[in-house]
């Protein structure tokens, strides 16, 4: 199972509802962190053990994947609140079904589920 690390630009209502959905998920804020580069976010998250939860199409990329070891989750588009309980449910199943592991990258897009291992 993931165990997931919320960045800054997850909606805070997102995040609650997948610790609803019974997933492991801690906020940047809820650490008291804010405005931290990239890298420093993934010290966190490897320190953690925890799957980044990002909007920051930056962690798709090689060089910032590697370092993630417990992979990305990264979603595609800007979500509404109308479609936040649907997307929490996407992710909390993925996050059910997978287990973390470097290069891990899920991306989520209106329609798709794309997943690199």
């Amino acid at each position: 199972m993931l165990r997931l690390l919320a960045d800054e630009n997850i909606p805070k209502k997102l995040a609650f509802l997948l610790k609803k959905l019974n997933v492991d998920t801690i906020r940047l804020q809820d650490l008291g962190i804010r405005g931290i580069s990239d890298n420093e976010l993934i010290n966190i998250a490897n320190k953690l053990e925890r799957t980044i939860l990002t909007r920051d199409s930056d962690f798709t990329t090689s060089n910032l994947l590697s370092l993630a070891r417990s992979g990305v989750i990264y979603i595609q588009y800007q979500p509404s609140k109308n479609e936040i309980p649907i997307l929490a449910k996407r992710i909390a199943s993925i996050a059910h079904q997978l287990e973390p592991k470097p290069g891990l990258l899920i991306i989520i897009g209106h329609e798709h589920i794309e997943v690199y291992d």
